[in-house]
């Protein structure tokens, strides 16, 4: 499996130079799981980034509810990782899955050598998480007009 490709076609590598690529692809490691197995579980503290290179992972509440889909080349952790609080939700594989793990404390250490790459990091987390909200707003306005109808 070729690291350096999966790392940079992920959004989260987005204006990445090669080495700075290869760096991040140097402190990560490939991890396997079986469907069903959870690759992080809500409330965890861990705040290791992730990029899913093969399968179909489910995003899930600890109520059960489904919050969404990750597909190969999607990175998750990314809440957990900016603001260093528990894990939001759990990620369940929904099939055999391959992952990137990229841990935590090495990539901070690499995002503090090398400043132009944090902020092109940053910004790439930032611009998916704002779209995410976007989203999830237009999905509350949604639900609050079928509301406001059925009153």
């Amino acid at each position: 499996m070729d690291l350096k490709r999966i790392i940079k076609g992920s959004y989260l590598a987005e204006g990445f130079t090669p080495e700075f690529i290869e760096k991040v692809a140097s402190i990560s490691e490939i991890r396997t799981f079986s469907d069903g197995q959870f690759i992080v579980h809500e409330d965890d503290m861990t705040a290791d980034l992730m990029i899913l290179a093969e399968g179909l992972a489910e995003i899930v509440r600890i109520t059960g509810d489904t919050i969404g889909y990750i597909r190969p080349g999607m990175p998750f952790g990314e809440v957990a990782f900016l603001d260093r609080r528990r894990r939001s939700s759990s990620v369940v594989a929904k099939e055999n899955c391959t992952v990137i793990h990229i841990p935590e404390e090495p990539l901070r250490s690499l995002l503090r050598d090398e400043p132009a790459m944090a902020v092109k990091a940053l910004v790439n987390l930032s611009t998916v998480l704002c779209d995410r909200l976007r989203k999830a707003n237009q999905q509350i306005a949604a639900l609050n007009a079928i509301e406001e109808f059925h009153i």
